[in-house]
């Protein structure tokens, strides 16, 4: 019965305690991770141990859930004296009493996952809500305090509401920051899916010149046995997520070029161009007509028009000229448009992947923010309250609830003090009485005992 009253309570601060840890954990604060000494022998353990920090944390929040239950206490009294601190008891028992009669929502608050140094994992959003509902009641109760102890009048609230703009002008930053964060991702992810298509493009294309090579009897040519390598390369490519590809993808066209373990010489890359030039002109010729106009070669399995966002990029010289005219006809092995765009690509994740970490490491810090801006949205409502209870136009007699509410604590503490004292002191005076007369009884018994055996 008691572990069924104290869930609603206990178990979303638990989740939450999952939720702060994850956060930590992206932020570098506090790490899951443990090394310690085997005390068999010299052997280093290591392991991984959310838990023991979440258990920290949880007591912490339990402490801060009593704190906020006895400031809510506390407002109850400001706000309608004795009538007022029962309703707050009341308020703050209904979750368990409920629970007991089975009409509370148990919703698990717990991550169903937890990423060990996840940077930009923040856990789950049921466990946010215990975070902010102890924010926001922290701010209220705090600010009805400080109301009632210093008789703050309207300039206190006009002053409260500069604080209330500024932390509603950084919120609207920080959601702006949001959008562009999901803009930095889209364009990884776009960047990321055209590579890998466009990687799978060309290896279907060397595969088809490897065929040629085979069936035209020219597989010595350094261009045919090219395509037979670099396959298994742009395989590789094409399923690289971007943490992958802009560590191992290629940072030149003399990469894709090379045999794999080998260095390529400049004269080698350019042989191998001009074979592939040369295979191109063969299956897919281009007439000249004359005065500038030319005749593509039809379409077909062998030519087709290579999607544009696979060449993107401008080609490199080849024998000192670039040949951009290439763009937007059929070929049949385009590695002149889609090697340079595979690098512009690397290029591209590298730089849009720093963003995209920088971005999930501050994530954290807006988490972080959203947290003390609950805090002040319990203070607002607390401005509110104040204004529908009229505090400030309470009596001098009704001002200073709280002054009162500490005298007659205290004078409760000096009357129980003086209580205990004065009933420990009548028990001392009984024990003591009590004693004496036993001791008067074995006296007199001795006496009895020496007279007899004297006689």
């Amino acid at each position: 019965m008691h572990i069924t009253f104290f869930t609603p309570y206990l178990l979303p601060l638990y989740g939450a305690a999952w939720n702060i840890q994850q956060s930590l954990e992206g932020l570098g604060v506090s790490s899951s991770y443990f090394v310690s000494s085997d005390p068999t022998g010299p052997a280093l353990v290591s392991s991984w141990s959310p838990g023991v920090h979440v258990m920290a944390i949880f007591g912490l929040l339990f402490v801060a859930m009593i704190c906020v239950f006895i400031c809510v206490l506390w407002a109850g009294y400001i706000l309608a004296r004795k009538k007022g601190a029962l309703v707050a008891l009341a308020v703050i028992i209904l979750p368990g009493v409920l629970n007991m009669v089975g009409l509370w929502p148990i919703v698990p608050s717990v991550p169903d996952t937890f990423v060990i140094d996840g940077t930009g994992v923040l856990g789950s959003g049921w466990g946010m809500l215990p975070l902010v509902c102890l924010g926001a009641t922290a701010g209220w109760c705090l600010l009805l305090i400080y109301a009632d102890l210093f008789s703050s009048g309207s300039r206190f609230w006009l002053a409260y509401d500069h604080v209330w703009y500024v932390a509603g002008l950084l919120a609207g930053i920080v959601f702006v920051a949001d959008s562009q964060v999901s803009e930095h991702a889209r364009r990884l992810q776009e960047s990321s899916q055209y590579s890998r298509q466009a990687s799978a493009y060309l290896r279907g294309q060397t595969a088809a010149y490897e065929q040629w090579c085979e069936d035209n009897g020219r597989v010595n040519q350094i261009s045919c046995r090219w395509a037979s390598t670099v396959q298994q390369k742009l395989l590789d490519y094409s399923w690289q997520e971007p943490a992958l590809f802009w560590r191992f993808g290629p940072t030149t066209s003399a990469e894709v070029y090379s045999i794999p373990r080998r260095n390529i010489t400049e004269r080698a890359m350019t042989q191998i161009r001009l074979e592939i030039a040369a295979y191109n002109r063969e299956l897919c010729p281009v007439a000249d007509l004359g005065h500038g106009v030319q005749q593509l070669a039809a379409p077909s399995r062998h030519c087709l028009t290579t999607p544009a966002n696979f060449s993107r990029a401008y080609h490199e010289p080849l024998d000192g000229k670039v040949n951009n005219s290439t763009f937007q006809i059929p070929l049949a092995l385009d590695s002149e448009g889609i090697i340079p765009t595979l690098v512009m690509y690397r290029t591209e994740q590298e730089a849009l992947w720093g963003k995209v970490e920088q971005d999930r490491r501050t994530k954290h810090f807006r988490w972080i923010y959203y947290l003390l801006f609950s805090l002040v949205i319990g203070g607002k409502i607390a401005g509110a309250t104040t204004k529908l209870a009229a505090i400030e136009k309470r009596s001098p007699q009704e001002l200073r609830r709280s002054s009162y509410l500490f005298r007659s604590m205290i004078g409760a503490i000096c009357n129980g003090g003086r209580f205990t004292m004065r009933t420990a002191s009548k028990c001392l005076r009984g024990i003591v009485a009590i004693l004496a007369h036993l001791l008067r009884r074995i006296a007199a018994a001795c006496r009895r005992l020496l007279a007899i055996f004297s006689a």
